[in-house]
């Protein structure tokens, strides 16, 4: 395979791969403007930017950093270093998450039936999006990079560490939300549904639209005989 052919192929990659990053953050903002909870992964740093005066995206990134240092803890020798590209991905969706938060001021619902609207379209966004993330197989988000040590430390299948990582996230959130405010926030029926949700879509995308899966794959080097 020739160079102009492998450069035109990492760009398509990486540029799935941030586009997947920014309809993530869109999503993440939608759950938000609904009111009645956001996803999982986002309803630490929504319970920490509503209780201290710092931005989704900051304590998304705050989050984060504290996900890339757990997988170092878990992994020790073991962590791939050129997973520490998370940060910088970390960085960018932070940053893209305030962002789509800027982008959806003018989204102001009120009634029950719109909330719930907005928030199944927020969380359709956000699997459009993980699935655009995941699919050229490029980086791993902190969230999901954590994930996967957790299933190399217990030897656990990842679907059912992802289960648990994500509603121990809600938990904390939850748990903090309720120490910090004295009340719930970020974390709703909302938070219910994106949980459910997002993977049933992923999968459905990832079935549904192979064509594109086939398009953004690495190219394989071939070993010249």
């Amino acid at each position: 395979m020739d160079t102009q052919s492998r450069v035109r192929n990492y760009l398509v990659r990486y540029g799935f791969f941030v586009v997947g990053i920014f309809l993530m953050s869109l999503g993440v903002a939608l759950t938000v403007r609904a009111g009645i909870g956001t996803t999982p992964i986002s309803s630490l740093p929504v319970v920490f930017s509503t209780a201290f005066p710092l931005s989704l995206g900051t304590t998304t990134v705050i989050i984060n950093v504290l996900l890339i240092i757990l997988q170092i803890l878990l992994l020790r020798r073991d962590y791939p270093r050129f997973q520490l590209w998370q940060l910088p991905a970390g960085f960018l969706f932070g940053g893209l998450c305030d962002l789509s938060i800027w982008l959806t001021r003018g989204i102001e619902v009120h009634a029950y039936w719109a909330q719930l609207l907005v928030s199944v379209a927020g969380t359709l966004v956000l699997a459009v999006g993980v699935w655009m993330q995941v699919t050229p197989k490029v980086l791993n988000l902190p969230g999901e990079g954590a994930v996967i040590a957790l299933c190399h430390v217990t030897g656990a299948e990842f679907g059912k560490v992802k289960v648990i990582f994500d509603w121990t996230l809600v938990a904390l959130a939850a748990i903090s939300s309720l120490l910090l405010m004295g009340r719930l926030e970020g974390v709703r029926e909302g938070t219910v549904i994106s949980a459910f949700l997002v993977g049933i879509l992923v999968r459905f995308f990832s079935r549904r639209f192979t064509f594109l899966a086939r398009w953004t794959q690495p190219i394989k080097q071939v070993e010249t005989p």
